[in-house]
Parts: C-alpha cells; sequence; structure tokens
C-alpha cells in the first residue's frame, strides 16, 4: 500500500494549480506590452505630465503676444461740477482776436482706441520665448521620465505577480504531496506501523502549509490591486489574468556604452539640462532690465457733450525708459539667478555620478540574479530527488516523517529561491534599461 500511495504522489503533475482567485476562463489575459499601453494612456499621474506639456505651449503663445501691439478700445460717460472743454485749449501767440475756443460741457461722453508697441526691451523679449520654449521640451522631458517611471513600476509589478503565481502553485502542490502523505501516516498508523506522534507532524506541517498558500494569494491579490493602480483601472473595470512572460536575454554593454548612452538619452538627465539653459537666459533677463526700454504708443479719442457732435483728438509717439537707480533691485535678481545656476550645474554633477552608480548596481544584480538561478535550478533537481528517497526511505522504515517533511520544505525552498531569483534578474534588466533611458524605446510603437 505505501508503494501504490508514493506512486500516485509523484504521477501528480508538479505546479499546475490555477490561480482560481483571480483569473477565470471569461477573463481576458494581458501580457507585459498590453499593461504597459492600457497604464500609458489611463494613469492618472502621466496625464497629468501630458497636460503639462499643453499648459507650456500656453506659456509659449503668452511669450509670442509680448512681440505684438497691444490695441485697446474704451468708452465711458463724466459728468463733472464745471464745464469742460471737449477738446484741449490751444493758444499760440500771438493771440488774435478770433480765437476759437472748443465746446465746453459738464457730461462728456467719449470712444477711444489706443496701442502701444514694444520696440526694445534690452533682449528680454526674445528670452522670454526661448525660456517659454525651453520649458516646454522641460516638460516633454519630464513626461518622458514619468512614463519610464511608469513602465518599470508595470514591469516590476507584473513579473512580482508571475512570481507569486508560480509560488502559489509550488505551495498548492506541497498542500497535495502533505496530504497525500498524511494518508499515507493514518494507513500506517491503522496497520500499526507507524506512530501517532508522525501523524501529529504531519498535520502541523499540513496547518503551515496551508497558511503560506492563504499568505501567497493575500500578496498575489495585493500585487494585481497595485497593478490595476499603475494602469489607471477603475474598480469598476473587468478583471483580467496575466499571460506568461518569457524570460528577457541577458545582454547588456559595457559600463562605458551604458554611461554614453544614459547621459544621450535619459529624460531626466536631458531636463537638468534645460533647466540649465533657461537659469542662463534668466539672467541674461535680469542683465537685461539695465538697459532702456523704448516702445511705441497712440491713441485715438473722440468726446462730446449733450448738445454737441462728437470732436476728435489724437497722439502717437515713442517712449524711451532708462533705468537709472533701483537700490541694487537689479544687481539682486541678476545674482540670485546665478546662484541658481550653480546649483544646476552642481546637479549635473550629482546626476552623472547617479547614473554611473545605478548601472553598476544594476549590472551586478543582473549577475547575481543569473547566477543565483543556475543555482537554484540544481537544488531543484537534488531537492526532487532528495524527496523522492526521503519517501522510499519512510516506506521501507527506514525513514521517519521528519525527514520527509524536510525534504519537502527544502524542495519549497529551493523552488522559491528559483522564482525570486527570475525575478530579481527582470527587475536588474528593466533597472538597467531605465538608467541608459532605453526602456520605453521598444514602447514607443504605443504612441
Amino acid at each position: 500500500m505505501r508503494k501504490g500511495l508514493f506512486v500516485l504522489l509523484f504521477v501528480l503533475p508538479m505546479g499546475l494549480s490555477p490561480f482560481l482567485s483571480v483569473s477565470t476562463a471569461a477573463e481576458s489575459s494581458l501580457d507585459l506590452k498590453s499593461v504597459i499601453a492600457y497604464g500609458k494612456k489611463h494613469n492618472p499621474n502621466l496625464r497629468i505630465a501630458q497636460k503639462s506639456i499643453e499648459s507650456e505651449q500656453f506659456g509659449i503663445d503668452a511669450a509670442k503676444s509680448d512681440i505684438l501691439p497691444k490695441v485697446n478700445f474704451g468708452s465711458g460717460a463724466t459728468r463733472y461740477r464745471y464745464p469742460t472743454p471737449l477738446t484741449p485749449i490751444v493758444i499760440v501767440p500771438p493771440i488774435t482776436p478770433n480765437l476759437e475756443l472748443p465746446d465746453f460741457e459738464r457730461t462728456i461722453y467719449n470712444a477711444s482706441a489706443s496701442f502701444t508697441l514694444p520696440l526694445y526691451r534690452g533682449g528680454r523679449i526674445v528670452r522670454n520665448l526661448r525660456i517659454a520654449q525651453t520649458r516646454k521640451a522641460l516638460a516633454e522631458d519630464n513626461y518622458a521620465a514619468s512614463f519610464q517611471d511608469l513602465v518599470y513600476n508595470l514591469t516590476s509589478a507584473y513579473h512580482k505577480i508571475l512570481q507569486l503565481q508560480k509560488l502559489l502553485e509550488s505551495n498548492q502542490a506541497q498542500v497535495e504531496q502533505l496530504e497525500l502523505h498524511k494518508r499515507d501516516v493514518e494507513a500506517f498508523l491503522q496497520a500499526g506501523t507507524a506512530p501517532r506522534l508522525d501523524l501529529l507532524k504531519t498535520d502541523v506541517e499540513l496547518a503551515h502549509a496551508r497558511e503560506g498558500v492563504i499568505a501567497v494569494k493575500n500578496n498575489l491579490e495585493a500585487a494585481f490591486s497595485l497593478l490595476r493602480e499603475l494602469m489607471g483601472m477603475d474598480d469598476e473595470s473587468p478583471p483580467f489574468s496575466i499571460a506568461e512572460q518569457p524570460l528577457s536575454p541577458a545582454a547588456y554593454p559595457s559600463d562605458e556604452e551604458a554611461v554614453d548612452t544614459a547621459l544621450a538619452k535619459r529624460p531626466d538627465f536631458r531636463a537638468i539640462a534645460r533647466r540649465k539653459k533657461i537659469a542662463e537666459d534668466q539672467i541674461k533677463v535680469a542683465q537685461g532690465k539695465w538697459l532702456p526700454d523704448i516702445s511705441g504708443a497712440g491713441q485715438y479719442i473722440k468726446r462730446a457733450g449733450d448738445s454737441t457732435s462728437f470732436k476728435e483728438d489724437y497722439y502717437f509717439g515713442v517712449n524711451l525708459t532708462i533705468p537709472v537707480f533701483d537700490g541694487g533691485l537689479i544687481r539682486s535678481e541678476v545674482n540670485a539667478d546665478r546662484t541658481e545656476l550653480e546649483k544646476i550645474k552642481q546637479e549635473e554633477r550629482a546626476m552623472r555620478l547617479s547614473i554611473s552608480r545605478e548601472l553598476k548596481d544594476a549590472r551586478i544584480a543582473i549577475d547575481n540574479a543569473s547566477d543565483r538561478m543556475s543555482v537554484a535550478r540544481a537544488a531543484i533537481e537534488s531537492a526532487r530527488e532528495a524527496l523522492r528517497v526521503e519517501h522510499l526511505r519512510y516506506e521501507t522504515g527506514a525513514g521517519t516523517t521528519t525527514d520527509v517533511i524536510d525534504a519537502q520544505t527544502a524542495l519549497l525552498r529551493a523552488e522559491t529561491d528559483s522564482f525570486q531569483a527570475a525575478y530579481d534578474r527582470e527587475i536588474g534588466l528593466a533597472s538597467l534599461k531605465k538608467g541608459m533611458g532605453t526602456l520605453t524605446d521598444e514602447q514607443e510603437v504605443l504612441k
């Protein structure tokens, strides 16, 4: 009888338990590209970054408007205490006896059109436009960086779910094996060939294994919840399952090539360069306030009283403003902008160092995980063989329940280590691509 139960134990397929808590036959199955495509369209943080680009476009339009003339139309009615001339009184010597005075009215109605046109502002108009254009490019870099972060987080959550699904299958397989072993122990106990202590040990280990299944299911549910949040899925969205993802190739460039690629393609590093350019232009804008402002202006106005027709008047001219003394305000603005530029330069240097460290850490993590995967595969084969031998020894009376349980625990541990190593390898590759700024290159087709 022991032999029959032992054969049944190893004929059962390993790792075929379905993930019933989150997947059904009617649910759609999404691969990683589909998950990223959905997240790119619905993730709220990414959409906020997209709106920031649109906002900066309005800033460009506002900066362009400074180049164009401003035209205003106005009208009004005014009641004076004393009669007031509709047009200015002009007296040119010598005064002639037939001098014509303007009409005087207490109630005056007026309609006017005026304009102002900037002619020269020390280069500030052009530089403010360039700053606005750079700000939009900076917003685009921030969007690209947000997309990089989203792809990395989605990739991490996706592979964590795959890891937990495999871990759940291993835990469920352990529960099935312990249940079969318990039947063997109960049969041996009835036959008087096994002590009751073996049954108690098996019950304890079986309860622990069932708790492990519950814990993995809870972690799996939390991982799905995180993935749905990152994708921007509402609570009313239908459930879905995760398709198996093949292992990514572990090829990667040298440290020097990786750093060069990162400096050329990372959006957050490009963003610092744009911030530095903005700071340099802001210094020029502040310095331009020392230069004169020249603008053209003009107005055409018609005025009338209660009993007269409209009288016209107009003027046009050029205005010149030269700053003479401002209490050091402009100099303070220039010094503040120069200090900000120095800060950005130090941020750029710090990011260069950080990029180099990130790429090295990612490469080390990939190599470490790959080595662990090789060791774990060998450990799984050894653990399975050890479990088979312990079952044979237990059937012949040479082994104990503790030996069988220890062998089953060792197999689960080896499988768990293998799943963790595979996850760490995938995340290491994703970290390397993110560090180089190439993580989203293959997702550009989703635009």
